[in-house]
């Protein structure tokens, strides 16, 4: 698929789940109560992709609350959170990847690969080289490299939901050169916020994906 999917206004853009899921995401479903197929009414569930974003949304706020509230060793850090975010990369890529797959999206995979790589890489050069101006914009780059890829994706995919995510994120940059006593903070609250509403509700993603 090209990055050049066509934006379906008809569609909400943001909206609670429907209990009607479509073939490709009824695998793997993890429901919060009882499940329609027991005889229950839960319209509370996580699809493979919304346990992606979840993973991501807990990893990414115990990496950036940490660093606010509880800050310790740099170098430590770095490899604490090197190692977490690795793993759940490896988690997430292979509970999303039949999604992907189904939906023709692999490239989507790929992409948060290579920018979670890129982000890891040059957090951990900056701390292990002490080089100043990587550290001095940690936030910054890595609520940028977000952006880049929700903006990416949201091109992808046709999705207006995922260009308000890309809106937050750049927002949260400017709040952090704002108040950059809270920066990681804010970095976590942007980043981790905006995963845990995607996972919550339904989004537009499917509006340009063929069936």
């Amino acid at each position: 698929m090209g990055l050049n999917a066509q934006f379906d206004r008809a569609v909400p853009a943001l909206q609670l789940k429907r209990n009607n899921l479509d073939i490709e995401e009824q695998a793997g479903v993890f429901y919060l109560g009882k499940p329609p197929s027991a005889g229950g009414h839960s319209s509370l569930y996580y699809t493979r992709l919304d346990q992606a974003l979840m993973l991501w949304a807990i990893a990414t706020a115990i990496i950036f609350f940490t660093a606010q509230f509880h800050a310790f060793d740099w170098h430590h850090q770095a490899r604490v959170w090197s190692a977490l975010s690795l793993s759940v990369l490896g988690a997430t890529s292979i509970r999303a990847w039949p999604w992907a797959v189904a939906l023709n999206l692999r490239w989507v995979v790929y992409l948060w690969t290579v920018i979670t790589l890129v982000g890891l890489g040059l957090t951990d050069y900056g701390v292990y080289l002490s080089v100043g101006p990587i550290l001095l914009s940690l936030c910054p780059l890595w609520l940028g490299l977000c952006a880049l890829g929700y903006g990416i994706t949201a091109m992808g995919m046709g999705s207006r939901a995922l260009i308000g995510v890309v809106m937050v994120h750049l927002c949260a940059i400017g709040l952090v050169w704002l108040l950059p006593g809270w920066l990681f903070g804010i970095t976590g609250g942007a980043i981790a916020g905006c995963l845990f509403i995607l996972a919550q509700l339904e989004w537009d993603h499917s509006a340009s994906v063929p069936r």
